[in-house]
């Protein structure tokens, strides 16, 4: 009976045992200022169309979709699209801003917003077209590493949001 009760409480002393010990804490400014720095990377690279870039953070498992709210299909982010100089357009200028991080309770999952101004030129029309976006990315952190899954594009408040070639 007593080693019963010795089994028993040697079991009961691994079981409440604190794994806590065992788990790195986890910055989450830190983490934070991760997810802005790539995600501005990406956004970069996108517009650059340096596809070598931004291939790093899109997920051959996940794969990685864009939509704008100018009417657009709904556009899969591949290595085609980001070297497509064919699009007919190319960036005048970006700039984002404004860009706040909301994290997943296990942060594992991070959705940021942002602002993005800049003006767009289409190859044949017109030149420096103006626009400004609000967009948000959702990312997810796969085997370690932050990959982008989804972005969304749409107009600010009385403004013009993504303009499209008539």
């Amino acid at each position: 009976m007593k080693k019963l009760i010795f089994l028993l409480s040697v079991l009961v002393s691994f079981s409440c045992s604190n794994n806590a010990e065992n788990t790195q804490a986890v910055d989450s400014d830190q983490l934070v200022t991760e997810i802005i720095s790539i995600s501005n990377d990406y956004q970069q690279a996108y517009i650059t169309r340096d596809w070598e870039t931004a291939s790093k953070w899109v997920s051959a498992d996940l794969g990685t979709t864009i939509y704008n709210s100018n009417g657009s299909a709904l556009t899969v982010q591949n290595e085609e699209e980001v070297l497509n100089s064919a699009r007919g357009w190319d960036f005048g200028t970006f700039e984002i801003s404004n860009q706040q991080v909301f994290m997943s309770s296990d942060m594992a999952t991070a959705v940021i917003t942002f602002d993005a101004d800049g003006s767009i030129n289409f190859e044949e029309g017109e030149q420096n077209v103006p626009y400004a976006t609000r967009a948000s990315q959702t990312w997810v952190n796969e085997n370690g590493e932050w990959k982008v899954m989804h972005s969304h594009w749409s107009p600010r408040t009385n403004s013009q949001g993504i303009p499209q070639q008539n």
